[in-house]
């Protein structure tokens, strides 16, 4: 889940945050006595200041690879998340009635963590210091295995955590590799990684019978060389899981921590407690949204489906109605598209914003859904799926959620091939399942919002 590039940039914004907090009281009238001298309240306040920023950073996906090191996109982002910390900041600060020493060193403080955090992602982007926070890696397989390596490679265009050194073919069938970095096998394996600097060993072979070298991978792993599955290796880069190849037992066997009734109880308290906040939040929303879609298009203002839930159960999802009413009058369902004719004036706008979700918060308190997990897609749209795609009735042994992983991930999905590689991005959600991921989802979630890509 985390690169070492990821935890590298993530402990420098730390460091910088703590540098800027210095720089500010020293630039203030408060001076380092505000800090030394303010006991434990002060340190809250100024602890609470490093988790908006960093909050803030994650939902404006500044820790995503795709973004992390695009300095226009990086740019944008930190205005729009310091903006909103400022905001946070001072609204917190003010109801807990903090000295007006502190006021005094909040924009230097703010102004010296934007610059130091834009710089960190500027020298982590270009020469020595982007390569060394990459993985080297020596991929065993030219095949159309180590081909899904390459593609990784060219989709992130030098956006992604690794670089692979070469390809080695392990028979002269394999040819799925069109980069130019191919080797023979070399005669010492273990030399050769210890010489070109490897840090891991990708096995990416097509056919592994009669062409795995045991005894030369059991060599280097004694040597401490990792030595990881194609498989594990693109679900760990690229957070989603392979289809192919892969076999029911995958889940028999994965790690996920929402496996106990603790977990699920916790998750469940959380979800019932948010719910309860945002039906408050968003009250005045709600409102305002329902009226609106009356003077566009009429009653009703919401919209009953049944869905599939979790174990395959069918429940009934609730949203603001954002399609006209004859929408569906045959009976039969239909991919949403994009600049779809059958959406309102009001329900482009409630759809762009996220705003036509809000009234699954009541699924969510009902139990039929939670905050974080798979769509919820219609019982017919399920059943053809489940006849054209492997694996796919797996996503159904967690709840559904109003956000997921692949929400968060891919674009809005309107074809078999795009329920395929969204599938991918669900089975890592349901095989990693944690209170911690289920975080992260919910900050990735405030980013699509600011920038729906995938929306309609």
């Amino acid at each position: 889940m985390f690169s070492r590039r990821m935890i590298v940039i993530g402990a420098a914004d730390l460091s910088i945050l703590l540098v800027s907090i210095l720089f500010g009281l020293l630039t203030s009238r408060a001076g380092m006595n505000a800090f030394f001298g303010g006991g434990f309240d002060m340190s809250l306040e100024w602890t609470t200041y490093i988790i908006v920023i960093m909050c803030c950073l994650i939902s404006m996906g500044l820790y995503n690879p795709d973004y992390m090191f695009d300095m226009r996109e990086a740019v944008t982002r930190l205005i729009t998340g310091f903006l909103i910390a400022f905001v946070m900041v001072s609204v917190l600060l003010g109801l807990v009635k903090t000295a007006p020493q502190l006021s005094q060193a909040l924009p230097p403080t703010m102004a010296l963590s934007f610059a130091g955090l834009l710089v960190i992602r500027y020298a982590a982007s270009h020469g020595a210091v982007s390569q060394f926070l990459k993985r080297r890696i020596l991929v065993l397989g030219a095949g159309m295995r180590a081909q899904r390596i390459e593609s990784e490679v060219r989709t992130k265009r030098g956006h992604c955590g690794f670089i692979p050194v070469a390809y080695i073919p392990t028979s002269p069938d394999e040819s799925g590799v069109s980069l130019v970095n191919l080797i023979d096998d070399p005669i010492d394996l273990n030399s050769f990684c210890a010489e070109a600097g490897i840090d891991e060993l990708v096995i990416a072979v097509d056919e592994r019978r009669g062409t795995m070298p045991i005894d030369t991978l059991l060599e280097c792993r004694m040597s401490g060389r990792k030595i990881t599955a194609v498989t594990d290796f693109i679900e760990r880069e690229a957070g989603q899981v392979e289809l192919d190849g892969l076999y029911p037992s995958w889940l028999v066997f994965s790690q996920g921590t929402m496996r106990n009734n603790v977990d699920r109880f916790t998750k469940r308290v959380v979800d019932i407690v948010t719910s309860t906040l945002l039906l408050l939040v968003t009250l005045p929303v709600t409102l305002v949204t329902a009226l609106l879609i009356v003077l566009d298009d009429g009653a009703p203002i919401f919209y009953r489906q049944s869905r599939v839930g979790l174990n395959g159960k069918n429940f009934d999802v609730v949203k603001f109605r954002s399609m006209r009413q004859d929408a569906e009058k045959d009976g039969v369902a239909r991919w949403a598209v994009r600049d779809d004719d059958r959406v309102t004036r009001v329900g482009r706008l409630i759809r762009k914003t996220r705003i036509d979700e809000i009234p699954q918060i009541y699924n969510v308190l009902s139990g039929d859904m939670s905050f974080v997990g798979p769509r919820p897609e219609r019982p017919s749209i399920v059943a053809d799926l489940e006849d054209k795609i492997a694996f796919f009735k797996y996503r159904h042994v967690v709840k559904p959620g109003i956000t997921g992983w692949a929400q968060v991930n891919y674009p809005y999905g309107a074809s078999i091939e795009d329920a395929r590689e969204k599938l991918k991005y669900d089975l890592y959600y349901v095989k990693n399942e944690s209170i911690f991921l289920d975080f992260l989802i919910l900050m990735e979630t405030v980013r699509v919002v600011f920038w729906p890509d995938g929306a309609r």
